[in-house]
């Protein structure tokens, strides 16, 4: 895992599609140490646990994130670059009048 990562939260977790589902749709938000974040997601098919008599949320999310871990650690990488002065609000001082 990325040195820039602070935290991955689990921010969707649902049948997919909706009207018929065949999968489990699964979304992170990454937070990272320069207080930058981004989301990412992906489809976990529930063929993919045929063989398991049992599936816990935790093993899709895990199988989600095996899926997904290239592509955060990338994202984190470039965005951890990043000063964290960038996206913050800039306000000029004030210069007095004399």
């Amino acid at each position: 895992m990325s040195n820039y990562i602070r935290e991955i939260k689990v921010s969707r977790y649902e049948p997919y599609p909706a009207d018929e589902p065949n999968s489990w749709a699964v979304g992170f938000t990454v937070i990272l140490t320069n207080g930058r974040s981004f989301y990412v997601d992906t489809a976990v098919p529930f063929s993919e646990f045929q063989e398991q008599d049992t599936v816990t949320d935790e093993d899709v999310v895990a199988k989600a994130y095996e899926k997904l871990k290239d592509s955060i650690n990338s994202q984190a990488e470039a965005l951890g670059k990043k000063s964290p002065v960038v996206g913050k609000t800039f306000t000029p001082p004030t210069q007095s009048t004399q």
